[in-house]
């Protein structure tokens, strides 16, 4: 599966993206996915508990980097994290994608939440960090597929009805979503998620 495009970008073995769940992510977590040749993510809340959360931007993104680094020392596999910017009055990813950037994760998990979800600035920041982006939208579209790629995704997830986690706005299930998405892009290679069970 080495040459399996999704693979050759993120340097795994099996195009496996674990899912960026929130509050359900830990560093056992994600290194276990990364050690078996899948690319692991932690999520928002990672490794914390209800009884050690934070609630100040600054804080939660330390509580990331204590977990980046407990990753780091359980694999030397490339993992992920999870960003959720939004497009006004953001003040939450600054402090996160600092952290990512000073302790050079591999890759983010872009999830996008509806129009303006896709910063180019932000993409550029990654970008020249050499960060890879895969993108994921919480509602797949032709349009805002094509401008994650003009924006320099690596990768777009396409995420279906049928999946777990937040579910998409539109009820297209994961087998009609990945086409149509597919169908948008040029160059970029698409993931399926949701959905996938037999």
């Amino acid at each position: 599966m080495k040459n399996n495009r999704i693979c050759q970008i993120l340097g795994i073995e099996k195009p496996v993206i674990q899912g960026p769940l929130s509050w359900l992510t830990d560093a056992r977590l994600v290194a276990a996915v990364s050690n078996a040749g899948g690319l692991g993510v932690l999520g928002p809340n990672a490794g914390l508990t209800a009884e050690t959360a934070v609630s100040t931007p600054e804080a939660t993104a330390e509580k990331m980097r204590e977990e980046i680094r407990k990753t780091k020392k359980l694999t030397e596999k490339p993992f992920g994290v999870n960003l959720i910017p939004t497009p006004e009055n953001d003040i939450w990813t600054p402090p996160i994608l600092k952290v990512i950037k000073e302790e050079g994760v591999h890759a983010v998990v872009y999830t996008g939440y509806g129009d303006g979800a896709i910063i180019p600035a932000l993409f550029d920041e990654l970008k020249a960090a050499g960060i890879i982006i895969i993108y994921r939208d919480i509602n797949p579209t032709p349009a805002n597929t094509r401008e994650a790629e003009r924006a320099g995704a690596d990768i777009i997830v396409a995420t279906g009805f049928d999946e777990g986690g937040t579910l998409p706005g539109n009820v297209l299930g994961t087998f009609s979503i990945v086409p149509m998405i597919a169908d948008a892009v040029v160059n970029v290679p698409i993931l399926a998620a949701g959905g996938n069970c037999r």
